[in-house]
This record gives structure tokens, sequence and C-alpha cells, in this order.
């Protein structure tokens, strides 16, 4: 037995159940099994052409590509984030009130170490992104979660109210959201930021779906008031505009205070940003790529054909999503079922018996924070979501 003992924090925290079972679909493709894998949130485009070339040619003249930059990001970079925060989202921010981080993720997990003690609460709309509560845990606050689910997946100002007490330290807003793709209005937005006026409850404001909007129009929640962009941390990044998972590159824009202590833990951690990703992000802020209007049409079609392909299976409720890439379809009516051998106790066991009968890979929404509903990501050719589709159609009819 192992002498080296785990600090009692990694037990508030579990592994992405996204990731654990993108694993497994992935195995079963090694094994020779046609697997139809719909868990991963990543577009299945290359990073436009374009922005491959200007890195290359980087690369090849050397120089600073392969050195350190600051902690926070290149001076450059961080200028044109500022830019890009103006020309899209109506948002002034100065170099120094934005920073350059390894994703968006770690521009969530560096907000939530600077502003959460132990104890502190903070507002989580369910369903939500399964990183928020475990950043939140592994910090020693506590998830206050708000189940959405009968609302439209959309926060109320009357939910927001009940869930505040003395110890709520922060709010998270995910518009277009993972996993549900809601689209929150200006008008949904905007009773929230009244909710929080007078108060010192932070908001973080995680907008890296901002690009992929078909319903609706996307608002940054900062641009709302005075007071909301003084309370807010605007979070966003290349990974899903750009087809730029890989490079690992978002950035965030806030009060300079509050930035520069995210800075100031990111210079203890990662150092900075690999620097040729940085570099190729800031060819690819100069201007939306070329590809981003037919991607988004791309993805809308496959929206339109997976939500009616779900919705006409028995017993699957499936909302249709004003953004991002992925459907949340309920399938509430399907627990307490049996599928052979399997019994369908909730959304796990249904996610793993549709990847062991039929080879198609969803992740849990308990996951999520919503049992009884599963996500899965359309970011994927027209002819893998229809053969989804007709897999779990058939599974369907199987089911007593």
């Amino acid at each position: 037995m192992s002498l080296l003992r785990l600090a009692a924090r990694m037990g508030r925290i579990q592994p992405s159940a996204t990731l654990a079972l993108t694993a497994r679909a992935k195995e079963l493709a090694k094994q020779g099994h046609d697997v139809v894998a719909l868990t991963a949130g990543e577009p299945d485009f290359d990073t436009p052409e374009d922005i491959r070339n200007a890195a290359a040619e980087r690369l090849r003249k050397g120089g600073n590509v392969g050195r350190y930059t600051p902690a926070s990001g290149l001076p450059e970079l961080r200028k044109a984030v500022a830019e890009k925060f103006k020309r899209d989202n109506a948002l002034h921010y100065s170099a120094e009130e934005v920073m350059v981080s390894c994703g968006g993720k770690h521009c969530c997990f560096n907000m939530v170490a600077a502003l959460i003690d132990e104890g502190d609460e903070v507002v989580i709309p369910a369903p939500y992104w399964v990183s928020y509560p475990e950043m939140v845990r592994f910090y020693g606050g506590r998830p206050v979660i708000v189940d959405t689910s009968g609302t439209g997946f959309v926060l109320t100002p009357e939910a927001l109210k009940a869930a505040i007490t003395p110890r709520t330290r922060m709010l998270i807003v995910n518009s277009p959201s993972n996993p549900t793709g809601a689209v929150w209005s200006a008008d949904d937005q905007r009773k929230l930021a009244a909710v929080l006026e007078g108060t010192e409850i932070a908001v973080m404001a995680d907008e890296i779906y901002e690009k992929l909007v078909y319903d609706g129009q996307h608002v940054s929640f900062a641009s709302l008031s005075n007071d909301a962009f003084n309370r807010t941390v605007t979070i966003n990044g290349v990974a899903k505009a750009y087809a730029m998972t890989g490079w690992r590159i978002g950035y965030a824009a806030g009060p300079k205070h509050l930035i520069a202590a995210m800075g100031a833990l990111q210079s203890h951690s990662t150092s900075n940003p690999t620097t040729i990703a940085q570099l190729a992000t800031l060819d690819a802020l100069a201007k939306d790529p070329i590809e981003l209007p037919q991607w988004r049409r791309q993805y809308q079609q496959r929206r339109d054909a997976i939500v009616a392909g779900l919705s006409a299976i028995a017993g699957v409720k499936c909302a249709v999503p004003g953004g991002a890439f992925y459907v949340f379809p309920d399938f509430r009516a399907w627990m307490g079922k049996r599928h052979g051998d399997v019994q369908i106790k909730d959304c796990t066991s249904l996610c793993e018996a549709l990847l062991a009968k039929v080879h198609v890979a969803g992740v849990p929404g308990c996951e999520f924070g919503a049992p009884g509903f599963v996500r899965f990501s359309y970011a994927a050719s027209d002819a893998e979501l229809a053969k989804a589709v007709q897999r779990i159609s058939k599974f369907a009819t199987e089911l007593a």
C-alpha cells in the first residue's frame, strides 16, 4: 500500500464523466465496434487553414515563438482580446483588465480560486456544465444548485432571490448553455442583474459558445449595466467558434484587481499559456473565420435533424436548443423499464446500456444536475447523427 496520502480536498471532486465516457467509447471502437460517440464538446471541423498556415510560418521563422511570455499572456494578445470584446460585445476593457489562460476552463478555475473561500456559496443553475460544481467544491465552496428544467432551462429572478444567502459569493451564467444549448435573452439576464444590485455577488459569465447561436441573439451579461459590468468576469476563448479546442487558449476580462489576482495565481501554476497557441489566437481574433457562417448553418441543420429524430421516438422529449452544439433530451419516461437483461434505473444505466447494446455514446444528465436527461453532441457528421437516431429508435422498440 502506498504511503502517499492524498490531500483531503481531492475527495471533494470527481473525474469528468464526459472524458470518461469518451474514453470508453474509444476503447470499444479500438476493439472493432462501430461506435457513434456523441460525448465530447468538440467541433468536428479543422482549425481554419489560414490560422494553421500562419502558425506554421511563425514556427518556421523561429525567434520568440519558443520563449516564455508574461504569465497573463502576450501584451498584444491581451489588447486584441480587449478589441474583440469592444467589437463583438460592446464591452470596454483595457488590456490590463484581460488575461489569457490555458483554455476557458482554466479561466473559470482561476476565478473560483481567486474568489471562493471555505464555506462560500456559488449559485449554479442546473443543468450545468459538469466542471462548475467540482471547481467550487475543490476550494471548499458550496454549490447551490437551482433547477431550471421547469422554466425552459432559464434561471428566473424569483429562483435566484430564493437561492441567495449571506454566504453567496458568486453566480454562474452560461449562455449559450452547455449542456442544454439554451440562450438567455437580454430581458432574462437583465432581471437577474437587477436582483444582484446592492450585493457583493460576483458573476462568472461563461460565453464560450457565443458565436454558435441559431435562435435569438447572444447578449453579454456585463453589457447590461454599469453595475453588471463591475461585478462580472466575462470568459471566452477560441475553442468552439474557431475549432481550436486543442490549442488550449481561453481569455477572461473583468475588474482589474481580480484579473491581476488571477494572473498571480496563474504565474505559480502554469506560468504562461503556450506561446505558439497565443500567436495563433492573435491571428484568429483579427476577424471571424470565413468558415464560421457555413459551420453555423451545418450545426443548425444537424440540430434540426437530430431534434426531429429524437422527438419521434416514443417516450423521448427533446427541446430545440438555441445555441451551442448539444441536444439534451428528456428520457425520464424510460426510467424503470428494461432492455433485455438490463434495468434502466437512471440516466447513467441508460447511457451504459446505449453504449453496450447499440454503440451510441452520450453523457448522463445526472452529471449536469439533471437526472433522466442525456446530452448528445451534434458536432458530428450527418451520417453519424442519423445512425445514432436509428439505433436509439431501435433500442426504444426493445424496451419493456
